[in-house]
C-alpha cells in the first residue's frame, strides 16, 4: 500500500462502518485500537467522536499529526487518525 512507509502494510483486522462518529465512539470504548480515514472529513462528522476519544484518554488529529481545530472557516479535515497515544504515534509514524 503506497501509504505505509518502510515494512509491510502491518496485519490488521479491519471492518467497514460507513458512520465515522461510530468508528470514534469504538475508538473510545476500547473496542477498536485505531481508526483511520485518510480521505477528508468534515468538522460535524468529527466533533462528538473526538471529545470522546479524548475524554477516553485517547488521541485525535488529522492524518499528518495536526490538531483539530473546529469553527474555522474551512470546516474539512485532513484526514483523520484516532487511538490510544501510543498507537497513534506508531501509526503516524507509518503513514506516508
Amino acid at each position: 500500500a503506497w501509504h505505509w512507509r518502510g515494512a509491510e502494510v502491518p496485519q490488521v483486522r479491519r471492518q467497514f462502518r460507513s458512520s465515522l462518529a461510530y468508528r470514534l465512539s469504538l475508538v473510545a470504548e476500547g473496542r477498536y485500537h485505531a481508526m483511520i480515514r485518510l480521505r477528508p472529513a468534515r468538522e460535524w462528522d468529527v466533533a462528538a467522536g473526538s471529545l470522546l476519544v479524548a475524554e477516553a484518554g485517547g488521541r485525535i488529529t488529522d492524518r499528518r499529526g495536526g490538531a483539530l481545530a473546529f469553527n474555522q472557516p474551512d470546516p474539512v479535515f485532513d484526514g483523520v487518525v484516532a487511538g490510544a497515544p501510543a498507537l497513534h504515534a506508531d501509526t503516524l509514524a507509518r503513514l506516508f
